[in-house]
């Protein structure tokens, strides 16, 4: 398959994704299931960019390490701070106030 195919197909997966994700996002339950549905969406979104629009097979190990631990890093935050927002709201406002 030629690179602008695979080009081709990554950004219509993306579309799809986001369409799918927003369906998602929209449905009535707002609980941890829906975030964990959500940051695979996510991350598979995530990982698709950094694949076939970054290049990060061609960048320094450092720098695709830490691309990388963003693109897992941020969908566990979302799960994290759905599970556990309100203990969270808590520890940082005890730390700040």
């Amino acid at each position: 398959m030629s690179p602008e195919r695979k080009i081709d197909l990554a950004w219509l997966m993306l579309v799809l994704l986001s369409v799918g994700g927003a369906g998602i996002g929209s449905a009535d339950g707002a609980g941890v299931g829906v975030a964990v549905l959500v940051s695979l969406v996510m991350a598979v979104k995530l990982r698709l960019v950094c694949t076939y629009f970054l290049e990060l097979h061609e960048a320094h190990p450092r720098i695709r390490s830490a691309v990388l631990a963003f693109c897992y890093g941020m969908p566990i935050l979302v799960i994290l701070t759905t599970a556990f927002g309100d203990t969270l709201s808590s520890l940082t406002g005890a730390l700040i106030g």
